[in-house]
């Protein structure tokens, strides 16, 4: 039987046994063979194993399904977006389709997507402990969001009501920075630098940095200073 490999939280790999006949016995090796290349870390090898399978029966799921989660193992994101969006197509109720596609959403911070794909999951199978997990936490990631947002909001309307104080600047920068939005982090930093904010050293050890404080734009600005 051919061996389908299904991601169903965040982080493990689950091994199923699928009972899914395709419609020719080649592609069902096909498939089993691109499984265990999956297993042993070879992802491009997989996939064109995956895409034989699917030339000779585009209507087997299980090689649909695999070939997603091979694209996500090889960092193709867009291309595992789409062939979990065909295996949706194909079944529309599919539980591992509509979950796992979910993941790859909430990985893109596309959090309203991610909640819609795992409700539809939990339409599939009510109750699935895995898709309620994933719902939660793509619903905590929504709320986190837009949590930074209002900061960062809020942090521009204070800066915009002191037009001459780096300070106020410099906070817009950090928290930029922060959140590792480095244009918007080095823009409100030039800013502050115009306006006089002058603490060079502080920028340079500042912990809101972290995430740039090896970039070299950063360093050139600074060191115009």
């Amino acid at each position: 039987m051919p061996q389908l490999f299904i991601r169903f939280a965040f982080y493990g790999l689950i091994l199923l046994w699928a009972p899914v006949l395709a419609a020719s016995e080649e592609a069902l090796e096909y498939n089993s063979v691109g499984a265990t290349l999956l297993e042993h870390g070879k992802t491009d090898a997989a996939v064109a194993e995956f895409q034989k399978a699917l030339r000779l029966d585009p209507t087997y799921l299980p090689a649909r399904l695999n070939l997603a989660y091979a694209y996500e193992r090889a960092g193709k994101m867009e291309d595992a977006i789409a062939a979990y969006q065909e295996a949706i197509a194909a079944e529309p109720g599919n539980f591992f389709a509509h979950n796992n596609l979910g993941v790859l959403f909430d990985k893109k911070s596309q959090y309203d997507a991610a909640i819609a794909e795992f409700q539809s999951a939990l339409h599939s199978e009510p109750g699935n402990a895995m898709a309620l997990k994933n719902l939660q936490t793509a619903k905590k990631n929504k709320a986190a969001m837009q949590e930074r947002e209002a900061q960062l909001q809020r942090a521009e309307k204070e800066a915009q009501a002191k037009p001459t104080d780096p300070q106020a600047s410099y906070n817009v920068a950090r928290l930029y920075a922060f959140y590792g939005r480095k244009e918007l982090a080095l823009q409100w930093l030039g800013r502050a630098l115009k306006q006089g904010y002058k603490d060079l050293a502080y920028v340079r050890t500042d912990p809101a940095f972290t995430n740039i404080r090896e970039d070299r734009d950063l360093e050139l600005l600074l060191l115009k200073k």
